[in-house]
């Protein structure tokens, strides 16, 4: 009788663990495809946020949605991604978002945010003032795993850097088309980046870009 009785408590606690492991998960809205001004209005007006002007008003998920689509996002009726990727391979640059309500990884197949952390660290990734009170930072981490032999025929994981070039050049674009400001930078604190993210040994952060609503 106790050993049935510790079996349904042990059964119940891990239903709870499940379902609170996934309770701060994000389903991101339907991205804005379509509207917005032209491509090259857009090119023209391209220019990283400056750092002492930099805005901190918050991205809603609906902006964030766009943008995050846009880095890497399923296109062409989910047969591609809106970066060329190597092989047709899946994307071997992430996308972390880190936000005031914690830590999370972009999935783009669900098109969803999947919660690392509740934790607040925007403090910790980097010593940049403004990218401390920013409402949301993006931080690209290289993949290496999803690359298999592919990368070490490409020294200096070059594939990756391309990738990443063309997402964060997205970024730019799509993040400029509503309001948002942003800046590519590779100065950031990454051993407690890989830490908070909570990496492995064959992910390694490259670059983070701050977002702001102007």
């Amino acid at each position: 009788m106790l050993r049935r009785v510790i079996l349904f408590l042990s059964v119940i606690i891990g239903c709870f663990t499940a379902a609170g492991a996934s309770w701060a998960d994000i389903k991101l809205p339907e991205p804005k495809r379509a509207g917005g001004e032209g491509i090259f209005v857009l090119l023209e007006r391209r220019a990283s946020g400056t750092r002492g002007a930099f805005p901190r008003n918050a991205v809603a998920d609906e902006e964030l949605s766009a943008i995050l689509w846009a880095a890497t996002g399923r296109n062409r009726d989910g047969g591609g991604w809106t970066v060329p990727m190597a092989g047709g391979r899946p994307p071997y640059v992430k996308i972390y978002a880190v936000r005031p309500d914690g830590v999370f990884l972009y999935d783009w197949d669900e098109h969803s945010l999947v919660e690392i952390s509740s934790k607040n660290v925007l403090s910790d990734i980097s010593g940049d003032g403004f990218v401390r009170e920013s409402p949301c930072v993006l931080i690209f981490v290289t993949d290496a795993k999803n690359l298999g032999s592919m990368s070490r025929a490409n020294g200096n994981n070059a594939l990756m850097y391309t990738a990443s070039g063309a997402m964060s050049q997205n970024v730019y674009l799509a993040a400029d088309s509503l309001g948002i400001s942003t800046r590519y930078m590779i100065s950031m604190n990454a051993g407690e980046v890989t830490r908070e993210l909570r990496l492995e040994g064959d992910e390694t952060p490259i670059c983070i870009m701050p977002l702001g609503k102007r």
